[in-house]
């Protein structure tokens, strides 16, 4: 889920609106969810499916973090049915397979490794080349202080070439140790040879690994079917996941900010209430932010802010555009429970300059082109937001142009905002019914 989706649909804003409230309750009373995160593993579970493939270890982490979130979570849920039904229904159904976690748990480790206990087999063949590691290493200390007597070495360790134990000895003196020589230093002083006693001990190490190598493979596998069998039933769990933890941040986004779920109605009045913009809430504090309150929809269908620079006039309306959307995309918002939003099916907005030297538009033009968009789409059902309408024009002609638009705009529930006190045609200030105006902001 990259992104949240704007809905339109009355059940679904209301349902989502409760769930997050019905999150932010359970958050409230456990403190947050039983897990710390869950791992992506959807791509892995798919690749389970396909024939001749096997997973990863660090693949089998992330199944079975979806499993042990699952069910984690549908056992808190049970407990609480009664209360969160809205939760029950969405996680209530979560597969559950204590066999298959059980599985994977027994054979990787946290840091993605095969475990030794993973089947019978592996824990053999590692003991085998722990103990053949051994025995190599006591050998090779043998051979190496014998040649070091002699002087034949720089330095008494013992080091590994393409997987195979060796000790360094003088390039002069490689033909005093017999054994086959695997590479020589950058200087070319030293050669690091593999000593003739101990090839045998090196050719049974490597074949061991590569008998681990093919039981980690065939472990791997035996694991891969297993998820393979209820793969619809994990990708359903990981979908449901998915939706809780969307839940989770806006439930810990709506206690952040003291949000609360408003009342949403199909048609009727836009009525925000102490509403905050959500940037600045988060920026400056719930104190420091001034609250908007406007009410849009019953005699009044436009509303046009007036006011100084720097007076708060387009955070007024980029806060009422930003607080629509996100309570149709199921978001509480930092506002008074007596905030009744209406659904928009459309939100039309004009705000900044759009000019491009490349497509010949200038500041105003931008403008035009945007207005006559929104005039051929909008309806009773859109939100229309303006900013500086008149902009990038002479203030006469930009106030004339204003009023002329603005006198059509009453098919469609809108909030203007412009430097200007609208005037009409010849300049004079209009008194039409629909508008009010907001010196101060709003």
């Amino acid at each position: 889920m990259l992104g949240l989706h704007v809905s339109t649909s009355l059940s679904e804003i209301r349902l989502q609106l409760d769930r997050t409230t019905e999150m932010k309750h359970l958050l409230v009373e456990e403190g947050g969810l039983p897990f710390d995160s869950v791992q992506s593993a959807g791509d892995s579970i798919t690749k389970a499916g396909v024939e001749g493939l096997f997973l990863q270890p660090h693949e089998f982490l992330q199944v079975a973090s979806l499993l042990r979130a699952a069910r984690l979570l549908r056992s808190l849920l049970a407990k609480k049915k009664e209360t969160m039904h809205l939760l029950w229904e969405l996680a209530g159904d979560l597969y559950i397979d204590k066999v298959l976690e059980y599985n994977i748990e027994q054979a990787i480790d946290e840091t993605g490794a095969v475990k030794d206990g993973a089947s019978r087999e592996l824990q053999s063949i590692r003991r085998a080349v722990n103990g053949r590691y051994e025995n190599l290493r006591k050998t090779l200390e043998g051979i190496l202080r014998q040649v070091s007597g002699f002087g034949f070495t720089q330095e008494e360790i013992i080091t590994t070439r393409e997987g195979r134990m060796v000790i360094p000895v003088k390039s002069e003196h490689k033909n005093q140790v017999p054994g086959f020589i695997h590479s020589a230093s950058s200087s070319g002083a030293t050669v690091f040879i593999e000593p003739a006693e101990t090839l045998d001990l090196n050719n049974e190490i490597r074949s061991l690994h590569f008998q681990e190598q093919r039981e980690i493979e065939r472990i791997l596998r035996t694991l891969t079917g297993q998820i393979s069998e209820v793969r619809q039933q994990l990708l359903r769990d990981a979908d449901v996941l998915t939706t809780v933890d969307v839940l989770f941040a806006k439930a810990k986004y709506s206690i952040e900010t003291l949000g609360v779920a408003p009342t949403v109605v199909d048609d009727g009045p836009f009525v925000l209430v102490k509403g905050r913009h959500p940037i600045l809430l988060m920026n400056h504090g719930y104190n420091t932010t001034v609250p908007l309150s406007l009410t849009l929809g019953t005699d009044i269908q436009t509303l046009l802010i007036s006011g100084p620079n720097a007076g708060g006039k387009s955070v007024a309306m980029k806060c009422v555009g930003l607080l629509v959307l996100m309570v149709q995309a199921g978001l509480h918002i930092p506002a008074s429970d007596e905030t009744t939003f209406r659904i928009f099916m459309k939100v039309l907005v004009d705000i900044g300059d759009d000019q491009s030297i490349e497509n010949d538009l200038s500041t105003f033009s931008s403008h035009l082109r945007h207005l006559k968009t929104i005039a051929e789409q909008a309806d009773k059902d859109t939100l229309v937001l303006i900013d500086e309408i008149g902009s990038g024009t002479d203030p006469s002609e930009g106030g004339a142009f204003c009023s002329r638009t603005a006198g059509t705009s009453h098919r469609s529930a809108g909030l203007h905002h412009r430097n200007n006190t609208p005037r009409d045609a010849q300049g004079v200030r209009t008194r039409d019914p629909r508008y009010r105006e907001c010196r101060d902001g709003v």
